[in-house]
Protein backbone atom coordinates (compact mmCIF):
# COMPACT_ATOMS: atom_id res chain seq x y z
CA UNK A 1 0.00 0.00 0.00
CA UNK A 2 1.49 3.43 -0.77
CA UNK A 3 -0.21 7.21 0.19
CA UNK A 4 0.48 10.15 -1.85
CA UNK A 5 -0.50 13.35 -0.27
CA UNK A 6 -1.18 15.18 -3.64
CA UNK A 7 -2.98 18.51 -2.17
CA UNK A 8 -2.22 19.26 1.51
CA UNK A 9 -3.97 22.44 1.65
CA UNK A 10 -7.82 24.02 2.25
CA UNK A 11 -10.54 26.14 0.53
CA UNK A 12 -7.77 28.99 0.91
CA UNK A 13 -5.26 29.41 -1.58
CA UNK A 14 -1.75 28.81 -1.36
CA UNK A 15 1.73 29.04 -3.00
CA UNK A 16 2.33 25.47 -2.18
CA UNK A 17 -0.81 24.02 -0.95
CA UNK A 18 -3.25 22.17 -3.38
CA UNK A 19 -6.27 21.71 -2.13
CA UNK A 20 -7.33 18.49 -0.36
CA UNK A 21 -6.80 15.29 -2.37
CA UNK A 22 -5.15 12.10 -1.03
CA UNK A 23 -3.94 9.33 -3.19
CA UNK A 24 -3.43 5.37 -2.09
CA UNK A 25 -2.44 2.15 -4.57
CA UNK A 26 -3.19 -1.55 -3.71
CA UNK A 27 -2.51 -4.32 -5.67
CA UNK A 28 -2.00 -1.17 -8.62
CA UNK A 29 -5.51 0.03 -7.98
CA UNK A 30 -5.68 3.89 -7.86
CA UNK A 31 -8.11 4.87 -4.39
CA UNK A 32 -8.56 8.66 -4.58
CA UNK A 33 -10.02 10.50 -1.14
CA UNK A 34 -11.43 14.22 -1.73
CA UNK A 35 -10.93 16.38 -4.73
CA UNK A 36 -10.32 19.83 -4.20
CA UNK A 37 -10.18 22.37 -7.39
CA UNK A 38 -7.36 21.34 -9.31
CA UNK A 39 -6.94 17.94 -8.10
CA UNK A 40 -6.72 16.25 -11.42
CA UNK A 41 -3.76 18.01 -12.47
CA UNK A 42 -2.25 17.31 -9.48
CA UNK A 43 -3.31 13.95 -9.56
CA UNK A 44 -1.48 14.12 -13.33
CA UNK A 45 1.93 15.78 -12.38
CA UNK A 46 2.08 12.38 -9.13
CA UNK A 47 1.86 10.52 -12.67
CA UNK A 48 -1.72 9.37 -12.43
CA UNK A 49 -4.17 10.44 -14.93
CA UNK A 50 -8.14 9.82 -14.98
CA UNK A 51 -7.79 6.59 -17.04
CA UNK A 52 -5.59 5.31 -14.05
CA UNK A 53 -8.56 6.33 -11.24
CA UNK A 54 -10.59 3.28 -9.92
CA UNK A 55 -12.67 4.90 -6.87
CA UNK A 56 -13.48 7.86 -5.60
CA UNK A 57 -13.99 8.83 -2.24
CA UNK A 58 -15.82 11.49 -0.45
CA UNK A 59 -16.10 12.61 2.99
CA UNK A 60 -18.17 15.46 2.54
CA UNK A 61 -19.18 17.92 0.11
CA UNK A 62 -17.96 21.27 0.85
CA UNK A 63 -16.58 22.81 -2.31
CA UNK A 64 -12.46 22.54 -1.36
CA UNK A 65 -13.13 18.75 -1.01
CA UNK A 66 -15.23 17.96 -4.07
CA UNK A 67 -15.27 20.08 -7.03
CA UNK A 68 -12.78 18.67 -9.00
CA UNK A 69 -15.18 15.68 -9.09
CA UNK A 70 -16.58 17.61 -12.19
CA UNK A 71 -13.51 18.09 -14.19
CA UNK A 72 -12.69 14.69 -13.23
CA UNK A 73 -16.16 13.55 -15.55
CA UNK A 74 -15.39 15.88 -17.83
CA UNK A 75 -12.00 14.76 -18.51
CA UNK A 76 -13.30 10.96 -18.24
CA UNK A 77 -15.40 11.86 -21.73
CA UNK A 78 -12.40 12.54 -23.99
CA UNK A 79 -12.50 10.40 -26.54
CA UNK A 80 -8.96 9.39 -27.77
CA UNK A 81 -8.19 7.26 -25.28
CA UNK A 82 -11.26 6.51 -24.39
CA UNK A 83 -12.02 5.02 -20.83
CA UNK A 84 -14.00 1.48 -20.72
CA UNK A 85 -13.88 0.64 -17.18
CA UNK A 86 -15.99 1.59 -14.73
CA UNK A 87 -15.89 3.79 -12.16
CA UNK A 88 -16.69 3.47 -8.18
CA UNK A 89 -18.07 6.58 -6.62
CA UNK A 90 -18.42 6.20 -2.54
CA UNK A 91 -19.40 9.15 -0.48
CA UNK A 92 -22.08 9.85 2.55
CA UNK A 93 -25.32 10.12 2.47
CA UNK A 94 -26.13 12.86 -0.12
CA UNK A 95 -23.93 11.87 -3.25
CA UNK A 96 -26.49 10.73 -5.42
CA UNK A 97 -28.28 13.97 -5.12
CA UNK A 98 -24.72 16.17 -5.45
CA UNK A 99 -24.08 14.32 -9.04
CA UNK A 100 -27.68 15.11 -9.76
CA UNK A 101 -26.91 18.86 -8.61
CA UNK A 102 -23.65 19.13 -11.28
CA UNK A 103 -25.92 17.41 -13.98
CA UNK A 104 -28.73 20.09 -13.60
CA UNK A 105 -25.85 22.29 -14.74
CA UNK A 106 -23.13 20.90 -16.43
CA UNK A 107 -25.43 18.09 -18.15
CA UNK A 108 -24.59 16.11 -21.23
CA UNK A 109 -20.49 17.33 -20.41
CA UNK A 110 -19.90 15.16 -17.45
CA UNK A 111 -22.16 12.22 -18.06
CA UNK A 112 -20.46 8.97 -19.50
CA UNK A 113 -20.30 7.72 -23.09
CA UNK A 114 -18.16 5.31 -22.84
CA UNK A 115 -17.99 3.61 -19.35
CA UNK A 116 -20.48 2.96 -16.47
CA UNK A 117 -20.55 5.26 -13.44
CA UNK A 118 -21.36 3.03 -10.19
CA UNK A 119 -22.39 4.96 -6.80
CA UNK A 120 -22.57 3.95 -3.04
CA UNK A 121 -23.39 6.11 -0.12
CA UNK A 122 -22.67 4.99 3.12
CA UNK A 123 -22.70 6.51 6.90
CA UNK A 124 -21.08 3.95 8.97
CA UNK A 125 -20.15 -0.01 8.39
CA UNK A 126 -17.43 -1.84 5.90
CA UNK A 127 -17.25 -2.26 2.17
CA UNK A 128 -15.04 -5.47 0.61
CA UNK A 129 -13.24 -5.21 -2.31
CA UNK A 130 -11.34 -8.02 -4.04
CA UNK A 131 -7.50 -6.97 -2.14
CA UNK A 132 -8.79 -4.34 0.76
CA UNK A 133 -11.96 -3.47 2.61
CA UNK A 134 -12.94 0.23 3.95
CA UNK A 135 -14.65 0.59 7.36
CA UNK A 136 -16.65 4.18 7.12
CA UNK A 137 -17.66 6.10 10.39
CA UNK A 138 -19.30 9.38 10.98
CA UNK A 139 -17.27 12.26 11.67
CA UNK A 140 -17.62 15.67 13.36
CA UNK A 141 -18.18 18.31 10.44
CA UNK A 142 -20.56 18.96 8.36
CA UNK A 143 -24.42 17.21 8.62
CA UNK A 144 -22.84 14.21 6.72
CA UNK A 145 -18.99 13.85 6.91
CA UNK A 146 -17.24 10.31 7.30
CA UNK A 147 -13.74 9.11 7.38
CA UNK A 148 -12.41 6.48 6.32
CA UNK A 149 -9.93 3.19 7.31
CA UNK A 150 -8.14 1.34 4.22
CA UNK A 151 -7.02 -2.47 5.36
CA UNK A 152 -5.09 -4.48 2.87
CA UNK A 153 -4.94 -8.06 2.84
CA UNK A 154 -1.58 -8.07 3.96
CA UNK A 155 -2.38 -6.41 7.30
CA UNK A 156 -1.82 -2.78 6.34
CA UNK A 157 -3.75 -0.13 7.70
CA UNK A 158 -4.14 3.51 6.37
CA UNK A 159 -6.95 5.66 8.12
CA UNK A 160 -8.00 9.45 6.21
CA UNK A 161 -9.81 11.78 8.16
CA UNK A 162 -10.94 14.21 6.06
CA UNK A 163 -12.38 17.34 7.83
CA UNK A 164 -13.39 16.49 11.46
CA UNK A 165 -13.18 17.27 15.57
CA UNK A 166 -12.40 15.57 18.05
CA UNK A 167 -14.92 12.95 18.17
CA UNK A 168 -15.24 8.93 18.76
CA UNK A 169 -15.61 8.40 15.34
CA UNK A 170 -11.82 9.29 14.66
CA UNK A 171 -10.91 7.38 17.45
CA UNK A 172 -12.36 4.21 16.36
CA UNK A 173 -11.36 4.44 12.58
CA UNK A 174 -7.88 5.33 13.99
CA UNK A 175 -7.15 2.33 16.47
CA UNK A 176 -3.81 0.88 16.10
CA UNK A 177 -3.74 1.58 13.21
CA UNK A 178 -0.45 1.52 10.83
CA UNK A 179 -0.36 5.11 9.30
CA UNK A 180 -3.47 7.93 10.60
CA UNK A 181 -3.56 10.82 8.70
CA UNK A 182 -5.39 13.89 9.88
CA UNK A 183 -6.53 17.13 9.29
CA UNK A 184 -5.03 19.97 11.06
CA UNK A 185 -6.36 23.30 10.50
CA UNK A 186 -5.49 25.43 12.91
CA UNK A 187 -3.37 26.77 15.48
CA UNK A 188 -4.42 25.31 19.42
CA UNK A 189 -5.33 29.05 20.29
CA UNK A 190 -7.62 29.36 17.36
CA UNK A 191 -9.27 26.26 17.52
CA UNK A 192 -12.79 26.20 14.76
CA UNK A 193 -15.62 23.61 15.59
CA UNK A 194 -15.18 20.92 13.78
CA UNK A 195 -11.51 21.31 12.89
CA UNK A 196 -8.64 19.79 14.74
CA UNK A 197 -5.38 21.67 15.92
CA UNK A 198 -1.79 20.07 16.09
CA UNK A 199 -2.28 19.22 19.77
CA UNK A 200 -5.94 17.72 19.22
CA UNK A 201 -4.05 15.81 16.14
CA UNK A 202 -1.17 13.93 18.49
CA UNK A 203 -4.10 13.41 21.40
CA UNK A 204 -5.65 11.24 18.96
CA UNK A 205 -2.70 9.78 17.78
CA UNK A 206 -1.85 9.02 21.02
CA UNK A 207 -5.18 7.13 22.51
CA UNK A 208 -5.17 5.33 18.96
CA UNK A 209 -1.77 3.55 19.51
CA UNK A 210 -1.23 4.85 15.79
CA UNK A 211 2.05 3.88 14.03
CA UNK A 212 2.41 7.14 12.47
CA UNK A 213 0.65 10.73 12.47
CA UNK A 214 0.66 12.38 9.13
CA UNK A 215 -0.51 16.27 9.87
CA UNK A 216 -2.52 17.81 6.57
CA UNK A 217 -5.05 20.14 5.11
CA UNK A 218 -3.18 23.11 6.81
CA UNK A 219 -5.39 27.01 6.45
CA UNK A 220 -2.18 29.50 6.37
CA UNK A 221 -2.74 30.43 9.78
CA UNK A 222 -1.76 27.09 10.63
CA UNK A 223 1.38 26.90 8.07
CA UNK A 224 2.41 30.06 9.68
CA UNK A 225 2.14 28.92 13.53
CA UNK A 226 4.16 25.93 12.68
CA UNK A 227 7.02 27.74 10.59
CA UNK A 228 7.21 30.03 13.59
CA UNK A 229 7.00 27.73 16.23
CA UNK A 230 10.32 25.35 16.32
CA UNK A 231 9.66 23.83 19.27
CA UNK A 232 6.08 22.60 18.10
CA UNK A 233 7.61 18.86 16.82
CA UNK A 234 9.07 18.63 20.23
CA UNK A 235 5.88 19.81 21.97
CA UNK A 236 3.71 17.19 20.27
CA UNK A 237 6.65 14.19 20.90
CA UNK A 238 5.63 15.37 24.49
CA UNK A 239 1.91 13.72 23.80
CA UNK A 240 2.52 11.27 21.22
CA UNK A 241 5.85 9.68 21.13
CA UNK A 242 5.63 8.01 17.15
CA UNK A 243 6.79 9.08 14.06
CA UNK A 244 5.06 12.50 13.22
CA UNK A 245 5.09 14.37 9.58
CA UNK A 246 3.77 17.39 8.50
CA UNK A 247 2.61 16.77 4.65
CA UNK A 248 3.30 18.57 1.68
CA UNK A 249 2.22 18.22 -1.62
CA UNK A 250 3.56 15.04 -3.67
CA UNK A 251 4.39 13.56 -0.44
CA UNK A 252 4.94 9.77 -0.45
CA UNK A 253 4.83 7.22 1.79
CA UNK A 254 5.16 2.80 1.52
CA UNK A 255 3.27 1.15 4.24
Amino acid sequence: MELTIIGSGTGIPSKTRAYPCTLVKIKGNHLVFDTGPGSLRQLFLAGVTYLDIDHLHYTHFHPDHSLDLVSILFAMRYDTPKRTRPLFIIGPTGLQAFYEGLLSVFGETIKPKTFDLHFKEIENGEMAFDDWKIIVEPLQHSIHSIGYRIESLEGKTLTYSGDTGYCDGILRLAKKVNTLVLECSFPDDQKVDGHLTPRLCAQIANESQCGRLVLSHFYPVCDTFRKNNKHLPDTLKGIYKGEILFAEDFARITL
